[in-house]
């Protein structure tokens, strides 16, 4: 199975800077491309058509802006971000997963990023099983969507209506969505049912 390389973007006002890290990662064990971007909301735009899997990020371009990273980090759970330590900034900031410092041998930021890349790709996964309903909750949702209550629901599967009630926590868990046209438009876009099943 073809796996995309993996697309780390380093974020570093230093052109100096930025070409020496990007000539250690190119020539690293790492199947990655890199790529620059210059501030916060050019990351995000390359988010939307070319996900980066590694920030690489000096943290002073990260001052009065906690609130986006924050943000971002909550809208793609699986970026991971290095920062690169200058000793101007603590050791670990709060916003980043690792750093290393320009004194660094490149096999030392080498094995970081791999850290960060094991650490992203488990998160993926993880993200991809969260998301896996089981067959039950398959059956509850397609109910759900047809706009059954908990009683017909628990009727027709020949189920208690507590157990009924578990299913769907567990569905609003592993979808994040809790109103019934979320739900819908989850159910027809993930292909559990097509928009002529649903009874209006």
């Amino acid at each position: 199975m073809y796996k995309p390389p993996l697309h780390i973007a380093i974020m570093e006002p230093s052109k100096i800077i930025f070409e020496g890290l990007q000539t250690i990662i190119c020539h690293s064990p790492l199947d990655c491309r890199v790529s620059r971007v210059e501030r916060l909301e050019e990351l995000t735009e390359m988010m939307g058509h070319s996900p980066v899997a590694i920030l690489i990020a000096n943290p002073m371009q990260f001052v009065n802006l906690e609130k986006e990273v924050r943000k971002l980090r909550k809208v793609y759970p699986t970026l991971s971000i290095a920062g690169i330590d200058f000793g101007i900034i603590h050791r670990q900031s709060m916003l980043t997963d690792i750093s290393f410092t320009l004194y660094d041998t490149p096999e030392h930021i080498v094995h970081s990023l791999m850290k960060l890349q094991e650490k992203s790709q488990q998160s993926e996964q993880e993200k991809v099983e969260e998301e896996n309903l089981s067959p039950r909750e398959i059956e509850v949702l397609t109910c759900l969507v047809n706009g059954m209550l908990n009683k017909e629901i628990a009727d027709l599967l020949n189920i208690s209506v507590h157990t009924v009630v578990r299913h769907r926590k567990n569905i609003t868990l592993k979808t994040g969505i809790r109103s019934q046209s979320g739900l819908t438009i989850y159910a027809i876009s993930k292909k559990i049912v097509s928009i002529e099943d649903i009874e209006i």
